[in-house]
């Protein structure tokens, strides 16, 4: 009998981490499957715990939480003999709602016991590892700051970018891909292996998990009046119509930006950085959805 490991991020979304262990103990049984639920702490925690299962033989372990979350468990799986799953209970759980995961615990878990899978891409920025979305410049910025207050989902999101997005400035970026060189004023960049960032705001329409190609989308500043009808077509998925996006697909490329910028990972802020090294690692995790 199939045997899954459930490791649950104590820090998110706005359920109690008790409540969603003893939930998912509730449906497990009800479904007479094979399971226990670990409590994480920190990266460090659950890089043990898997590492401790891994070590039993447990191949099929289970990201409770967000992107964030599914970030940490992926990036000890990697070219591992096991599967990573997602329960979606994060702020905007982009990975999850790419892959059209029930957010319905039963639901969600009855999909995941059927181990179909998916071997998936990856991203390796500045040797930080990303399997949804990273971003330089201001939603690196944004990512940073999110959370800092302890105030996190998709209207504390929109009340910071709303705050911040007056003042932040452009960035000149040099950007070397496949024997092409662009110099371009980009506002954020986005390195997406999924289509969206989370909460449906759908970023890079075309992107595939398993072509192995990332598709670059680069955004130039939006007038501030012009945001609401911008908005409209990010969140219903029609963003490639306007005329502030522009995309290129490619596994590899290198970014020199004229300042300092923040970056992020999966809504991470790692830092700042004026220099990127941005590639694709082809089909390393299997993704069960």
């Amino acid at each position: 009998m199939d045997h899954f490991v459930f490791i649950i991020n104590s820090q998110s979304g706005r359920h109690r981490p008790e409540v969603l262990e003893s939930r998912i103990q509730s449906v497990t049984d009800s479904l007479q499957i094979s399971a226990e639920c670990h409590l994480t702490r920190d990266a460090q925690h659950t890089a043990e715990i898997i590492q401790t299962g891994l070590d039993k033989g447990k191949t099929n372990f289970i990201a409770v939480g967000g992107d964030g979350t599914v970030n940490t468990l992926a990036r000890n799986l990697i070219h591992k003999d096991a599967f990573l799953g997602i329960i979606p209970r994060g702020s905007g759980n982009g990975l999850a709602r790419h892959l059209g995961m029930p957010r319905d615990m039963t639901s969600c878990i009855q999909r995941l016991i059927r181990k179909k899978f998916i071997a998936v891409d990856a991203i390796k920025i500045n040797g930080y590892w990303s399997f949804n979305v990273a971003g330089i410049g201001f939603d690196g910025y944004i990512s940073t700051l999110f959370g800092q207050n302890g105030q996190r989902g998709m209207r504390n999101y929109m009340k910071l970018i709303n705050r911040e997005y007056k003042s932040y400035q452009p960035i000149v970026m040099e950007i070397r891909h496949d024997n092409e060189f662009i110099v371009k004023p980009v506002f954020q960049m986005a390195i997406a292996n999924a289509s969206q960032y989370g909460n449906n705001a759908i970023v890079a329409p075309f992107a595939s998990l398993e072509d192995q190609l990332l598709d670059i989308s680069m955004i130039t500043k939006v007038p501030i009046s012009l945001l609401p009808a911008f908005f409209l077509k990010v969140f219903s998925g029609n963003i490639h119509r306007s005329k502030y996006w522009q995309s290129f697909k490619t596994d590899k490329l290198l970014v020199t930006t004229s300042r300092p910028v923040h970056f992020h990972t999966d809504g991470d802020g790692r830092g700042m950085s004026e220099h990127f090294e941005i590639e694709l690692i082809p089909s390393c995790l299997r993704l069960m959805f």
